[in-house]
């Protein structure tokens, strides 16, 4: 019997001791991982005067709005991405409609805040012969219940007005809705099948679909105007150890059609670098940081005005960003050429307006009941006013954490 206890206690050792070094070595590798992107050894820089001058040199020197408009000539579907609540973003896009109308022929515009099964509403709302202000709110709110801004919503009246001044009835411009309904009592559901068949109808899900069909399929051409994650081509936002993200509908329509597809991105600031763990420790968001070292900024300073640039040109193409969430998991940093195919600096950053609230999103019982019915329960039984639902929206706090993460301290 000794025999036998010694013989345990010696596995339990050699058990034990496996087990320490295996501990041990998971640890060490986590904590190579964290110094691996805390990237120490990255300082951004001022720009000096002949790095400023080569930049400036080499921006576009059409406008942005030309910029766009001539990406039309070798590709289909251009694709503009932004960060969301912007009113600079929203001027360039209400911008762009007739003018890619006017010089292009671009008759399909198409966006992510209306979803699809309301396209025969936004038809109408596009071609009535007065302009129903109601009816496009509806649409917006029936799609994404919280999604109360009126600049989006002048978005309708744009494309109501260019077709107004069309004469041929064949030569108006129709806006697709290409997202599904955002219905959080079933995104969120404990049950899993229901949570999965509702993420299936997702803009990520159903908009390379719609695409393929009413415009490839048709030899058409369209811009769409979405959240810059979603348009998205050969990038993949990172996860975590190395693990990508690659469920982005422009990456679905950029497997089968990359030389259709040209993609655009709206710079703003970018999320920080330790995004993920600031999601997961439900944290402060931490702070917003210059893209690509600041150097769209410091040449919005010395310009003075909206630019483009493209990704073709190695002066920009091959310019990195080290500090944001998107080089997370990178030693080296990521090049805006591996990122985007252009990008457009609509503004300085202190100088960004939120985008304005729609005052008349809900007006009548029935429509704060149909809001509550996509609501979680929980929720829904909180909510017995317009005013309930409006405080539970907060808008407000959306508009003034857009303005928190824009005024970045200047380096230069």
């Amino acid at each position: 019997m000794p025999g036998l206890i010694q013989s345990l206690l010696n596995v339990f050792k050699k058990t034990f001791t496996a087990f320490s070094y295996l501990v041990l070595g998971v640890f060490t590798l986590l904590g190579i991982y964290v110094l691996f992107n805390l990237h120490l050894f990255h300082v951004e820089k001022p720009l000096d005067r002949k790095e400023l001058s080569n930049y400036v040199a080499h921006v576009d020197s059409t406008n942005p709005l030309v910029y766009v408009a001539n990406k039309f000539d070798q590709h289909q579907v251009v694709l503009l991405g932004e960060l969301h609540r912007r009113k600079q973003d929203l001027d360039l896009f209400k911008q762009l409609i007739p003018y890619l109308y006017k010089t292009k022929a671009i008759k399909m515009i198409g966006w992510e805040f209306g979803a699809h099964r309301y396209q025969k509403a936004a038809d109408s709302i596009v071609t009535a012969s007065n302009f129903d202000r109601k009816k496009a709110i509806a649409i917006m709110r029936k799609t994404i219940y919280y999604w109360n801004y009126e600049d989006y919503l002048e978005v309708f009246k744009v494309i109501w007005k260019l077709n107004q001044e069309i004469l041929a009835k064949g030569d108006t411009v129709r806006f697709l809705q290409l997202n599904g309904v955002y219905v959080p009592r079933r995104w969120d559901s404990e049950n899993d099948s229901v949570r999965l068949h509702e993420r299936q109808s997702s803009f990520d899900n159903i908009m390379p679909g719609i695409v393929e069909k009413e415009v490839l399929a048709e030899n058409k051409k369209i811009i769409i105007y979405c959240g810059l994650h979603h348009a998205l081509t050969k990038f993949e936002t990172p996860k975590f150890l190395f693990l990508k993200d690659h469920g982005r509908a422009g990456q679905a329509l950029y497997t089968k059609h990359s030389k259709d597809l040209f993609q655009i991105c709206l710079l703003s600031p970018f999320p920080p670098r330790w995004l993920l763990y600031y999601e997961i420790s439900k944290s402060t968001k931490g702070n917003f940081v210059f893209p690509f070292a600041g150097v769209f900024n410091q040449l919005l300073d010395t310009l003075q005005h909206p630019f483009a640039v493209d990704a073709s040109n190695p002066a920009f193409g091959n310019l990195k960003d080290h500090d944001s969430f998107y080089a997370f998991d990178t030693f080296s940093g990521v090049a805006l050429k591996d990122m985007f195919d252009g990008c457009i600096m609509p503004a300085a950053f202190d100088q960004i307006v939120p985008v304005d609230v729609i005052d008349d999103w809900v007006t009548t019982n029935q429509e704060l009941n149909e809001v509550k019915n996509v609501l979680p329960e929980n929720v829904a039984l909180q909510i017995n006013s317009i005013q309930d639902l409006i405080d539970y929206i907060n808008p407000a706090a959306n508009r003034q954490a857009m303005l928190e993460f824009h005024q970045l301290k200047k380096f230069w």
